[in-house]
């Protein structure tokens, strides 16, 4: 087998596996990799967790008004003589002869088994049982807006990356497309070098166009494989799995954008980190409540009910009732610290929400400047590659007739394929500025369905 009859043959095989891969890969659309990522995206999972946890610290913290029952049951072994002689006094076995002294320092060792009920009921706790339930369920809530904060961000991050990929996959097609021109401009040119009406470096100068397209086609397919693996991530999918995308869709002409001072007032009312910021602050007002309640008064009751035997079978019973009543009249200052600490812990989270909420009116500003600046430029860009079209039309018609050189050929075409990325590029720069400000704004309810 000759050798470019060998390397024609390793071309088509190339080409054949190529093809192939590309028809088994499974083609999913952005909304099916939204689904999925919501499902499986492991960040997504990460915040599920964390609010399933904090439902259960207000039930810790609600628990704190029931009442706490315990029960005991056990051996005491000893030859110490207060045990011992404890031991009688509560099995109400004292007789005379336990009065000796040589019997009350030398008891010797004895055994008791006991059994103690007790119930403790806080009857007044400064509000502190109210606050820690304040607490609990401001930091439920503010879980779960982090949660639905990052969901929306991982949606986001799956459209932005679908996109990416989508974008990617479209260069390869002007890559191939400038390429395929390329190569018929090889042929055109050896042609009239045959035919003596072009000279040999023109002939040499298309051949090193043609290998030059063919490394971008390269570059463009190797950017493509890394959105797909970026995608392929925050949907949580395994990377090894073969996925594709949809080809992009052609940019819509009609954007109708919303007033800047409404679309603020849309983002601080829609975005769940800012709720987040609410509820940590609602928390740490709770704290302050929590340290308050050191110095006032404390009420509590417990009652008990104890059984004592020298046998494993409890015959015995004695019961009590206790009332508490505490107050802290002095604690060298910490008390009060502890409460102007968390004071200030809910200053410093206000703060952080007036910055948060400074922040999230640039990015929306940001993202409307951005599609303005998208459609402008897409705009420019069509009208450029139609020209550009038209241009490299006319100088390959002109070439192939032998009345213009090489050079004017090949800048035509790199100005088409420098309009063609620019239409790409500004296309994309559109509909991620659009995806921005969707995620600016929280919109990404339907995507959440």
């Amino acid at each position: 087998m000759k050798m470019n009859e060998l390397l024609r043959f390793a071309s088509i095989a190339t080409f054949a596996v190529a093809f192939s891969h590309a028809a088994w890969a499974e083609e999913i659309s952005q909304n099916e990799a939204v689904a999925y990522a919501l499902e499986n995206n492991p960040v997504i999972k990460g915040t599920a967790s964390s609010m399933r946890a904090s439902s259960e610290q207000i039930k810790t913290a609600e628990a704190g008004k029931l009442p706490v029952i315990d029960l005991d049951y056990g051996l005491v072994y000893s030859d110490n003589p207060l045990v011992s002689f404890g031991s009688k006094l509560n099995n109400r076995s004292v007789v005379v002869e336990d009065f000796d002294p040589d019997t009350l320092n030398n008891p010797g060792a004895s055994d008791n088994y006991f059994a103690s009920l007790s119930l403790k009921l806080p009857l007044y706790t400064g509000g502190k049982v109210t606050a820690d339930i304040d607490e609990a369920r401001a930091n439920y809530a503010s879980a779960e807006a982090q949660h639905n904060r990052t969901t929306s961000s991982v949606i986001y991050q799956v459209k932005r990356a679908y996109l990416l990929a989508q974008a990617a996959r479209e260069a390869i097609n002007i890559a191939r497309s400038s390429t395929d021109s390329a190569k018929k401009h090889v042929k055109t040119t050896q042609q009239l070098f045959d035919e003596n009406r072009t000279v040999a470096s023109d002939n040499l100068t298309a051949k090193v166009y043609y290998t030059s397209d063919k490394g971008v086609i390269s570059q463009a397919e190797r950017q493509y494989s890394q959105a797909l693996n970026s995608l392929k991530q925050v949907m949580g999918k395994d990377l090894d799995a073969d996925i594709s995308v949809e080809p992009l869709p052609p940019a819509s002409k009609a954007i109708v954008l919303p007033e800047t001072s409404f679309a603020e007032s849309i983002a601080l009312t829609n975005r769940n980190d800012l709720k987040a910021s609410d509820q940590s602050i609602n928390a740490a007002e709770a704290r302050t409540r929590i340290a308050s309640s050191a110095s006032k008064p404390q009420l509590g009751l417990e009652a008990r009910s104890s059984l004592y035997a020298d046998d494993p079978l409890v015959d015995e019973l004695s019961w009590g009732v206790l009332a508490v009543a505490k107050i802290n009249l002095f604690s060298g200052g910490s008390n009060k610290s502890r409460v102007s600490a968390a004071r200030e812990e809910s200053n410093k989270l206000q703060a952080e929400k007036a910055g948060k909420e400074l922040e999230i009116r640039k990015e929306v500003r940001n993202a409307l400047a951005s599609i303005n600046e998208g459609k402008n430029r897409l705009k420019l860009a069509r009208a450029n590659l139609s020209d550009a079209k038209q241009a490299v039309s006319l100088v390959n018609a002109r070439y192939g007739e032998g009345r213009t050189i090489l050079i004017d050929l090949l800048q035509a075409e790199q100005a088409l394929m420098k309009s063609r990325s620019e239409s790409l590029n500004s296309q994309l720069l559109l509909e991620a500025s659009k995806l921005e400000l969707q995620f600016a704004m929280d919109d990404f309810d339907e995507a959440k369905k």
